[in-house]
């Protein structure tokens, strides 16, 4: 890479987008101190019936909205004036049930590599196809959030700006994951908030970048609407997520929260960016690359 084409990326970013790139190193770092100084604790030996029952349905009930994206998909493809943009993020939003759908059957076949949770005050499994699954869809779902608010940018230009989220964001499935299976509980602890304290810098910089751009948007209340429903659901996520490690919830519940949250919320911004792009009377052309 050019080093004065990342000086200028790196100062063209707000301060918020800076903290984001150096918490995914602090993240990463310390992740990479856990792997090669502190054990990993055991495997989860036990098998869950009702909740691989869980990932099972989801597996079938997410194949019915990647269904709709590729006949939309097709039908825009066909059109006599494709949009550019419609296509980038129908894509892009199969890949996202792609994503969803790959992990949901490797949990429900067997293959979800669960550990004893280290964290928990009881018996029960963290799953690690799921969470290298979260650290996947979760950026590419900010794309989806975000994309369509910078209607006046490139593909390119979008994903340079969300970078530091979607960096910050694989890095705190990593270390959440790895504070909850290391033996060690200092080391597990510090991991876990520093996930949490990464997650709420990312927040802030998605403050930041739709402060800026929501109002110069078309459309700012359905793609604003769509930013504040996931957020609001990943909160949820987050409070579930550390009152399980503290017992408040039961294994099956938490995995049948994640997984009904996983089909609604992403077959919610699949609706709304539908809405959206159905009632845009905007120029095909327009954020071409």
């Amino acid at each position: 890479a050019d080093p004065q084409m990342m000086l200028k990326i790196w100062n063209n970013w707000p301060s918020s987008a800076k903290w984001c790139v150096r918490f995914t190193v602090a993240q990463v770092a310390c992740c990479l101190l856990a792997h090669l100084y502190w054990p990993i604790g055991p495997y989860y030996l036990d098998v869950n019936r009702d909740e691989i029952a869980l990932f099972t349905v989801a597996r079938y009930v997410l194949v019915v909205p990647l269904l709709l994206l590729a006949l939309f998909h097709f039908r825009e493809t066909c059109s006599s004036r494709p949009r550019h943009r419609v296509l980038v993020i129908c894509r892009v939003s199969m890949w996202e049930f792609t994503v969803k759908i790959a992990y949901y059957t490797l949990l429900s076949e067997g293959y979800d590599f669960a550990f004893w949770n280290q964290r928990c005050i009881d018996y029960r499994p963290i799953y690690m196809t799921r969470w290298i699954g979260w650290s996947f869809a979760i950026p590419t779902l900010m794309f989806m959030n975000l994309y369509p608010i910078m209607d006046d940018q490139t593909v390119a230009s979008c994903m340079v700006r969300i970078f530091p989220q979607q960096a910050a964001t694989w890095a705190y499935c990593w270390a959440c994951f790895l504070g909850c299976v290391i033996a060690d509980p200092w080391m597990g602890w510090i991991l876990n908030t520093l996930g949490c304290i990464a997650y709420v810098v990312v927040i802030v910089d998605e403050v930041v970048l739709v402060s800026d751009r929501l109002l110069e948007t078309s459309q700012p209340f359905v793609k604003g609407y769509s930013i504040i429903v996931k957020e609001s659901i990943f909160i949820i996520y987050t409070c579930v997520y550390l009152c399980s490690l503290w017992g408040f919830f039961s294994s099956y519940a938490c995995q049948r929260f994640y997984t009904v949250s996983d089909v609604s919320l992403k077959s919610t911004m699949a609706t709304l960016l539908f809405i959206y792009w159905l009632c845009d009377g905007g120029d095909a052309s327009h954020g071409e690359d």
